[in-house]
């Protein structure tokens, strides 16, 4: 989460990438578990105190978690076992948490020990809910009756965006455009959503994500039939998986013909 590849993977696997890409920096705090964490090994050599790290440390750790939790089970739902949502290495990380806020020195009074057990948790969780109705307000209707900011054919498009990416960030960042081209692959999930990729002469490539309401008309599609879209650009983000940039695009609908 730190490094921003869980929202690479989740955006490349499961077409559902970070819904507040401008906020992605506020996941470098995250930066400060290991940190802490080795900064509170020096002071228990040095028979210090460590409770304020050492705080911090679990209250970040237990939110970070809850966050993965969250993602991973209820929005992404790549995991429909509950206890096998976090794994050994999730697992290990609670129990770390909870052992710190536990052993902590000085002593915390109990109401401390509770509320930072619950503090990182509850403000993930409040956090998520807000982001998840902010995210589920913006549908494809909202799309349809606002005027696209750019048209271009996705060729053009993956060329502006090999030439300067950073460029083409600033520019398609979170706003409408209209594009035209050819898919080179349509994927039709279980769930009635739709995947259309759209790929060119450089390494970049599109992904437009279609809601199930649209599946009556999306599932007819084929490669090789020229589609017209328009939808909110999410930007470019870089795929470890398949070693190449792709551009996103949420709240897809079809533009009127």
């Amino acid at each position: 989460m730190a490094t921003g590849k869980f929202f690479d993977i989740s955006g490349n696997e499961f077409s559902m990438s970070n819904p507040f890409p401008k906020l992605s920096f506020t996941f470098y705090i995250l930066w400060l578990i290991p940190v802490l964490s080795a900064l509170i090994i020096f002071l228990i050599l040095r028979n210090k105190k460590m409770a304020l790290p050492a705080f911090i440390t679990s209250v970040l750790s237990l939110g970070l978690l809850t966050i993965f939790f969250l993602f991973t089970y209820k929005d992404l739902a790549v995991e429909t076992n509950i206890l096998k949502v976090l794994q050994p290495a999730g697992y290990l990380v609670l129990l770390s948490a909870v052992g710190l806020i536990l052993t902590i020195t000085p002593p915390l009074p109990l109401y401390k020990k509770a509320g930072a057990l619950l503090a990182g948790p509850l403000f993930a969780f409040i956090s998520h809910m807000l982001i998840e109705k902010k995210f589920m307000s913006e549908t494809h209707d909202d799309t349809a009756t606002v005027k696209a900011d750019y048209t271009v054919t996705a060729s053009d498009l993956l060329s502006e965006f090999a030439a300067n990416d950073s460029a083409a960030n600033k520019k398609y960042r979170e706003k409408i455009i209209s594009v035209t081209g050819i898919p080179s692959q349509i994927e039709v999930k279980t769930d009635s959503t739709v995947n259309l990729k759209f790929t060119g002469t450089t390494n970049h490539y599109i992904i437009f994500s279609l809601d199930k309401s649209l599946f009556e008309r999306s599932g007819k599609l084929t490669t090789g039939q020229a589609v017209s879209l328009k939808g909110s650009c999410s930007g470019s983000s870089y795929s470890m998986i398949l070693d190449s940039p792709s551009i996103a695009f949420k709240r897809t609908t079809f533009n009127k013909q």
